[in-house]
């Protein structure tokens, strides 16, 4: 019998060894570290019995605009390119990273959404 795995937790341990020293969570953490990302899943839609899109939202944070895009792009190329390391993954496309500073407190993150082809563990 298949099932689908959490694609969402896959995601961001692929992320968090990927991105150096740049923390990468679920959620905002409660003390924040100065530059981080985060990962959410936002959606998605169930093709089959044996393929999910997945859709996930990623968003960098950083005390500056710069370093705030740049682990954003960062983590795109690695979901473009690397994603192989994923052996549930067929296939990956991403929007490009926008600015979308934090409404209450203006930290400047940039965000983008990806979309996951998925295929149900055996």
């Amino acid at each position: 019998m298949t099932h689908f795995t959490d694609t969402e937790a896959e995601v961001i341990a692929f992320l968090a060894d990927r991105l150096d020293d740049v923390p990468v969570s679920l959620r905002v953490p409660a003390e924040r570290p100065e530059t981080f990302v985060r990962v959410w899943g936002s959606g998605g839609e169930g093709v089959n019995r044996v393929m999910d899109d997945v859709q996930l939202t990623n968003e960098a944070w950083a005390a500056d605009d710069e370093d705030a895009g740049l682990p954003a792009l960062h983590a795109r190329d690695l979901l473009l390119n690397a994603s192989s390391a994923l052996p549930l993954v067929r296939r990956v496309q991403a929007t490009r990273p926008y600015f979308a500073p934090d409404s209450t407190t203006e930290i400047p993150r940039y965000r983008f959404t990806a979309r996951l082809r998925v295929r149900a563990a055996r």
